[in-house]
């Protein structure tokens, strides 16, 4: 049986992957499902300070704590940025990375510029500084970036009550999280094997889709595709949790 650690994205905390845990549970597998600091139930820790850093952090503190080895650390979208660090800080616990439709960053990357940069490789640095702006001026006194519960991820609206469940459990994301530079002195993720499980079902371009065309064809991937949108956890959970015991082995 294998150790599974889930990270979630931004805006969303441990509580989206109730379902994958469910199932992945019920095979017998060990499940940590952590909330990164000032998201969901931990949203009343948001700060001005709440950075990449402390996100990291929390995943590789949750690993050291409970004396976590060869675990399959899986990160969703922005979560991708935050596992490539823990990677880098724990290598040698880890057993599989998993990439979730997920930011797969460089050494100095944060999740802002690497994603500007994503969706127009052409961006230049007054491009990132206009998408910083825009993030900025929408961030409130807690220093938390709303979520667009308009687009909602592109999660279909029926069934109405899943759609429901996410729009009043995603929360504020810190801006400094999405400001930092992730620092890699190890590789991040290199080394380690690595999944990376593409979201096919977006109405349109995403940076995810670039990423999945970059490391589909290097050595030391296995690469997935689930045809849904980007909040594949809550979506496809069987899907998805089937792909993820594929990760582990078995």
């Amino acid at each position: 049986m294998a150790t599974y650690v889930l990270v979630h994205g931004a805006w969303h905390g441990g509580w989206c992957w109730r379902d994958v845990r469910n199932i992945l549970q019920e095979r017998g597998h060990t499940v940590f499902t952590p909330t990164m600091t000032g998201l969901a139930d931990r949203s009343h820790l948001i700060a001005a300070m709440t950075d990449i850093g402390v996100h990291i952090t929390d995943i590789v503190n949750l690993i050291e704590w409970e004396e976590l080895t060869d675990v399959i650390l899986v990160g969703h979208s922005y979560g991708g940025m935050v596992i490539t660090g823990v990677a880098d800080r724990v290598k040698d616990r880890l057993r599989h990375v998993v990439y979730l439709d997920a930011f797969l960053p460089s050494d100095g990357d944060t999740s802002t510029s690497l994603g500007v940069r994503l969706m127009n490789p052409a961006a230049t640095e007054a491009d990132i500084s206009a998408e910083i702006a825009r993030r900025t001026s929408l961030a409130n006194d807690s220093g938390g970036v709303p979520p667009d519960l308009e687009r909602l991820f592109d999660i279909p609206a029926e069934p109405a009550d899943r759609h429901a469940w996410v729009t009043r459990r995603v929360t504020p994301q810190p801006l400094a999280a999405q400001m930092t530079p992730v620092r890699l002195s190890n590789g991040g993720s290199d080394g380690v094997p690595r999944s990376y499980i593409l979201c096919t079902g977006a109405p349109g371009k995403t940076p995810f889709m670039t990423l999945a065309d970059q490391v589909r064809a290097q050595a030391g991937w296995t690469y997935r595709e689930l045809d849904t949108t980007h909040d594949a956890m809550v979506t496809m959970p069987a899907e998805t949790a089937a792909l993820l015991i594929e990760a582990a082995g078995g």
